[in-house]
């Protein structure tokens, strides 16, 4: 972490990453994952292992769960990646929310942002299809006004249109949003939209600690978030 200190903000809108921040949806993502392995005659793998595929949408994590069997940079047959993408899908769909957990801190912290009247949104690499049942299913739905997902736009984090595109959705500028994640693509796409970043630690950001990104700060929960919201 940088150890910036930013001046005075005056915040009016909170965007939120969904997968590692406001939720554990590790448990769900690898079950239909080895459940798609399964489909293909492919052993499972650790939960632990899946976990460090999460991030960039279920797109990747597909390509990446199919390419551990292969030597590095090994490309993955069209016709066994295409019989993947056709088996994960329902297989998420039949778990999306059943085994996921909303993290310490997440339901207070969402609640004292809303007192606070900030606008609130979802910015998940996650597409609309598997967002919207989870965000419903969790009790999530109801505190956001906007939700912007992995094919909401051509881009997707690390690209900051997400993040500005919600800003708009919003009403708000980028200057006075505040993004809330766990990863490094999270940090990148709200400083490159002009956000203050706010990183927390248990996430997934692909197995690698988030303490070196250069963000505003590190906090451990998202009710620690809100009140660094409040106190800056």
């Amino acid at each position: 972490m940088s150890g910036l200190t930013p001046g005075r903000l005056t915040a009016e809108a909170v965007l939120l990453d969904l997968d590692g921040t406001l939720l554990d949806t590790i448990p769900d993502l690898a079950h239909a994952a080895n459940a798609m392995r399964a489909d293909l005659g492919l052993a499972a793998l650790p939960q632990s292992l899946i976990a460090t595929y999460v991030g960039r949408g279920v797109d990747n994590l597909i390509q990446r769960t199919l390419a551990a069997d292969l030597v590095e940079g090994e490309p993955i047959p069209a016709d066994l990646l295409a019989r993947g993408r056709a088996s994960f899908a329902p297989h998420y769909h039949e778990v999306n929310g059943q085994k996921a957990v909303l993290f310490e801190g997440v339901l207070p912290g969402l609640q004292r942002m809303q007192k606070m009247g900030l606008k609130l949104a979802v910015v998940t690499n996650k597409a609309t299809e598997f967002t919207l049942p989870l965000l419903k299913r969790t009790g999530l739905a109801g505190f956001m006004q906007a939700v912007v997902c992995g094919d909401t736009l051509p881009e997707k984090k690390p690209h900051p249109a997400p993040m500005r595109h919600a800003c708009a959705l919003l009403g708000t500028l980028a200057s006075r949003a505040v993004v809330v994640g766990d990863s490094k693509h999270d940090a990148a796409a709200g400083r490159a939209a002009g956000c203050r970043v706010l990183l927390v630690p248990y996430g997934y950001n692909e197995g690698q600690s988030v303490q070196t990104l250069e963000v505003d700060a590190i906090v451990e929960t998202i009710e620690a978030a809100a009140q660094w919201i409040y106190t800056h």
